[in-house]
């Protein structure tokens, strides 16, 4: 016997128009990662120690378009966490080559700390570009259990990163070429800790967005 279900899985690029409903929406890749309409990661976080000797960094979230990082249409997001010095977020972003590869940039300043990550978090970053100031800026909004604490440009707006898209939650998704001194492989840079809650939006939540799943 031969079954379907109908309407399981349709493409669509707005699903609110359809209905029409005020929002934002769609039915494609579950990591469309387009920086004008915006994405959003959200998370719970609890971390009790850093073993610096096995790891400098340790990964919360990477995305990746199984693309060379020589190559113009290069994309990835990578969220990683740090206990060398302070623990800081450390936020990755990049679609096409870069002048320079804008990488590494410290997301959260003193409000992350190993001993604020000993209990747990909600932690949420917005990445989106601007396009209301000159010239355009992809920007970064860092909040803590619902608070926005930090708003920053991390690199000129960037396009929307296509191809065969992947991600891993706790680990490298594919090679990384961190800097010219630090290279890092599929698997690794795992994360030691507990996550819970994890969601990645395609779009800019709003600020009651986020307090409401915080709440």
């Amino acid at each position: 016997i031969q079954e379907s279900f109908n309407k399981s899985n349709i493409y669509d690029t707005n699903i609110y128009d359809d209905v029409g409903y005020t929002g934002k929406g769609t039915r494609e890749s579950n990591l469309k990662t387009n920086f004008d309409n915006g994405v959003t990661i959200e998370f719970w976080l609890k971390k009790d120690t850093f073993d610096a000797s096995n790891t400098g960094k340790e990964v919360i979230f990477d995305l990746w378009n199984n693309t060379t990082s020589s190559a113009d249409s290069y994309g990835r997001i990578l969220l990683q966490l740090t206990g060398t010095v302070d623990s800081n977020f450390i936020l990755t972003v990049q679609s096409g080559t870069s002048t320079p590869p804008y990488e590494e940039v410290a997301v959260g300043g003193s409000e992350v700390t190993q001993a604020t990550l000993q209990t747990f978090g909600h932690y949420a970053f917005r990445i989106y570009n601007d396009r209301n100031i000159g010239p355009p800026q992809l920007k970064a909004d860092f909040y803590k259990n619902g608070q926005l604490l930090e708003s920053r440009s991390v690199a000129p707006a960037l396009n929307e990163i296509t191809g065969a898209l992947r991600a891993n939650i706790g680990a490298l998704t594919s090679p990384a070429v961190i800097s010219s001194t630090e290279y890092a492989d599929l698997g690794w840079g795992k994360l030691s800790g507990s996550l819970d809650e994890f969601r990645f939006w395609k779009t800019k939540r709003t600020s009651e967005d986020i307090g409401r799943y915080w709440f």
